[in-house]
């Protein structure tokens, strides 16, 4: 027996998708053994020569990991 109804849309399929506009960050600063460093690179390059080194190196100071690391 069919009444007429349909039933209501409680969730519709999928998410909506979010315009953000795009930002370009082409420099950042992190802290270092030796100081405060600027880091800079060219969004068109494919590689860089030493990818994220500095943040890896900014991790260890600020984690205080570097001593048992190299120990």
């Amino acid at each position: 027996m069919s009444y007429g109804i349909t039933p209501k849309v409680i969730h519709p399929e999928g998410n909506k998708e979010i315009a953000l506009p795009k930002r370009e960050i082409r420099a950042l600063a992190a802290d270092t053994f030796d100081g405060k460093i600027h880091i800079e690179w060219d969004p068109q390059a494919q590689v860089t020569p030493l990818g994220q080194l500095s943040f890896f190196i900014q991790f260890l100071k600020m984690g205080h990991l570097f001593l048992p690391w190299v120990d």
